[in-house]
C-alpha cells in the first residue's frame, strides 16, 4: 500500500492512545476474518521463564488494546491469542503448530526461550508463515546460521552474540579487570551461546577468565559452583543465565562475602529478576536494547501506558513484545488481504521485512537478514526491581 495508508498506524508508535481502551482478554476471536486479524503469541507463561512471559503477555495485550481503541488497522481489529508453553520446547512446537493450522494466525510472536525457538520456528518456516521472536537471542535464530528460516523468521531482539562483548568492553575499559569467572548451566541453549560469546569476546580483550563453571539448569543448590567461582578471586562473575538462576548466584555469592561485581545477558534483563535479586544485585551490568528512562516520544508514551495499566515500569521483554506488535500492526496496513490465507501470510512476510517505524526500543528496522540494529544501552540493576542506565552505544555503522 501506499505511504498515504500508514499514518493511523504509524502515529500509534509515538503518541499513543489516551483513551479508553477494549477489553484485555487473552483472545478475542478465532480465525481471521475481514473484521478480524488473527495473530498468535507463543509465551513461557510458567516454569523457568516465566520470569519474563507475564511481562510479554502484558505488553501485546496494551498494544493491542490501544491499535483497536484507534480503530483497528484499516478499521480490521487485531485478534491476539496468547498461549502458555511452560518453557518447553516441544510444548513450543506443539502450540505453535496449533496456532497455525487450527487457528489459522497470520502471523507469530515468541516463544519466549531461545531454547524453545528453535523447536518452533522451523514449524512456522515450514508451513509459511512469519514468526518473530521477540526474546529470542541465541546463535542462528535469524541469519546465515539459521538452515530452515528461509526468510519466514525475524526477530527484534538484540542477539547475545552482539549485547555481551559491549557490556565486557564496557567493563574491561572502566575497570581493567584481572580476571572475571564464568557461570553457566550447560544444558540451555540461551546460556551455552552467551557463555561461548563471552569467552570469544574476553580471549579478543585480553581477559583472563579466572575459571568456567558449568552446571545443569535443574540443580537446585547452586552453593558449590559459586563457592568454586569466588575462590578463583576475580574482579567479576559474569552469569550466562536465565530465569532464577542469577539472582540465585548473586545472592549466594554475596552471603558467601563476595564483593566484586555481576556481569551477564539479556538474562538479567527482566524486571522480576532485578527484584529478585535485590540488593544483592546492585550494580550488576549487562546491555539492553531497552532502557525506560529514555526520553524519545515513543518510548515515554510506552512507559506511561504499561505503568497506567500495570503500576509497574515495563521491562525489555516488555518493551521487545509490545515492539513486536507495533511492528505487525504496521506491516498489516501495508499488506494486501485476500481469500487466500498463504498469500496473504506471503504478503506479510514481505511487508514485515520493509519496515520502518518508530519504537519505544527506538526507530526500527530489519537487516536483510531479518535482524535487528540499534543502540543498545549498558545498564545495571539499582538493588530495587530496577535499572539505571551506565552508558548507550549506537550501532555501528
Amino acid at each position: 500500500m501506499a505511504a498515504m495508508d500508514r499514518p493511523p498506524v504509524r502515529a500509534l508508535a509515538v503518541a499513543l492512545v489516551g483513551a479508553a481502551l477494549v477489553s484485555s482478554g487473552c483472545r478475542t476471536s478465532g480465525a481471521s476474518s475481514p473484521s478480524r486479524l488473527s495473530v498468535g503469541a507463543v509465551f513461557s507463561l510458567t516454569g523457568p521463564g516465566g520470569v519474563y512471559g507475564p511481562q510479554q503477555k502484558q505488553a501485546v495485550e496494551l498494544a493491542r488494546d490501544e491499535i483497536n481503541a484507534g480503530g483497528g488497522v484499516h478499521g480490521s481489529l487485531l485478534d491476539i491469542t496468547v498461549v502458555d508453553d511452560a518453557s518447553d520446547k516441544a510444548q513450543a512446537a506443539q502450540q505453535t503448530e496449533r496456532l497455525i493450522s487450527q487457528e489459522k494466525v497470520l502471523a507469530l510472536l515468541g516463544p519466549t526461550l531461545s531454547n524453545s525457538a528453535v523447536a518452533a520456528h522451523p514449524i512456522a518456516a515450514h508451513a509459511r508463515t512469519p514468526m518473530m521472536g521477540v526474546s529470542n537471542s541465541g546463535f542462528n535464530i535469524v541469519g546465515p546460521g539459521c538452515t530452515y528460516c528461509d526468510g519466514w523468521i525475524f526477530r527484534d531482539s538484540v542477539s547475545e552474540a552482539a549485547a555481551i562483548p559491549l557490556t565486557l568492553q564496557h567493563y574491561v575499559d572502566a575497570h581493567h579487570p584481572k580476571g572475571i569467572a564464568l557461570l553457566y548451566p550447560n544444558d540451555d541453549k540461551f546460556s551455552v551461546d552467551g557463555a561461548t560469546t563471552l569467552k570469544q569476546a574476553a580471549a579478543r580483550l585480553g581477559v583472563h577468565l579466572t575459571g568456567e563453571i558449568a552446571f545443569t539448569k535443574a540443580e537446585t543448590d547452586l552453593a558449590p559452583y559459586v563457592t568454586k567461582a569466588v575462590q578463583a578471586n576475580p574482579d567479576a562473575i559474569f552469569i550466562a543465565s536465565l530465569g532464577g538462576i542469577p539472582a540465585k548466584v548473586m545472592l549466594t555469592a554475596r552471603q558467601l562475602g563476595w564483593n566484586g561485581d555481576f556481569l551477564g545477558g539479556q538474562g538479567f534483563n527482566s524486571a522480576a529478576v532485578s527484584k529478585q535479586a535485590g540488593g544483592a544485585g546492585r550494580g550488576a551490568q549487562s546491555a539492553s536494547p531497552f532502557f525506560a528512562g529514555n526520553d524519545s516520544p515513543a518510548t515515554v508514551a510506552f512507559v506511561k501506558a504499561f505503568r497506567g495499566r500495570y503500576g509497574a515500569d515495563p521491562d525489555q521483554l516488555a518493551a521487545q513484545a509490545y515492539t513486536g506488535v507495533r511492528i505487525l500492526a504496521d506491516a498489516l496496513a501495508r499488506t494486501a488481504r485476500t481469500g487466500d490465507l498463504a498469500a496473504t501470510r506471503r504478503r506479510l512476510r514481505d511487508a514485515l521485512a520493509a519496515t520502518t517505524i518508530d519504537t519505544p526500543l527506538g526507530p526500527f528496522r530489519f537487516t536483510a537478514d531479518h535482524d535487528v540494529k540499534q543502540t543498545v544501552y549498558i545498564v545495571a540493576m539499582d538493588g530495587a526491581g530496577g535499572y539505571s542506565l551506565v552508558a548507550s552505544v549506537p550501532p555501528a555503522s
